[in-house]
């Protein structure tokens, strides 16, 4: 029986062909990785950690600061995480909302919002009842 000989264009066939095969897995589990960065809070916070610590930093001590205002810390949640603003020496994080046990029980929500320096000490706060 004769042996099919590999030419150098057989080769390049199956050497294209292998990389092809890797290209669809590695694209698909790039997108679903991009989608859960987006829905999974832990990878949300890991990803802007990575990118801009600035701006995780400045979000973060806010966040722990709006829980310290609730009148009490140990029933309080981050409702909406808020935007964070760069002003000319620090950031401005405005539109945070936080639930916390009412008197009788029912969640009430306040907004809250503070500027941050760059050392990420809250330096101003600002607590409002929210709207809805």
């Amino acid at each position: 029986m004769d042996q099919p000989t590999r030419t150098p264009e057989t080769r390049r066939r199956r050497r294209r062909f292998r990389r092809g095969r890797l290209l669809f897995p590695l694209i698909f589990a790039i997108v679903v990785l991009g989608i859960l960065s987006e829905r999974v809070p832990v990878l949300r916070d890991a990803r802007e950690q990575l990118l801009h610590p600035a701006t995780h930093r400045a979000r973060t001590a806010c966040h722990d600061a709006a829980l310290a205002a609730a009148a009490q810390p140990a029933y309080a949640r981050i409702v909406a995480e808020g935007e964070v603003h760069d002003t000319q020496g620090a950031q401005y994080v405005e539109g945070v909302r936080v639930g916390e046990m009412g008197p009788d029980g029912a969640e009430v929500v306040f907004e809250f919002s503070c500027y941050v320096d760059a050392d990420g000490n809250v330096v101003k706060t600002h607590k409002q009842p929210s709207a809805s």
